[in-house]
């Protein structure tokens, strides 16, 4: 079972008509569901794949990040994200 949280969140006049415009535009019921899109979409741009596994990688530095399902050392180099070292779990 999945637990859910509530996130409130004070928006202008401006912002509500983004958000039902968003609503519209993505063909969705609630404005719960643009927030959650919105949110998810944001997260798959900001995650770092590990090209070894394919899972999320977390920075560690600026450019550099660590994968911790497969133990990889990665290093941005080219705006790609690189294997710098795979150590065995």
């Amino acid at each position: 079972m999945s637990q859910q949280t509530k996130l409130w969140v004070d928006l202008s006049q401006e912002d509500l008509n983004i958000l039902w415009a968003l609503q519209q535009e993505m063909g969705l019921s609630s404005a719960e569901e643009v927030m959650q899109a919105l949110i998810r979409q944001a997260y798959t741009r900001a995650v770092i794949v590990c090209p070894n596994c394919g899972h999320a990688a977390q920075r560690t530095a600026e450019d550099e990040a660590r994968c911790t399902t497969c133990m990889s050392l990665l290093h941005l180099s080219d705006a790609m994200w690189q294997v710098a070292v795979t150590r065995s779990a």
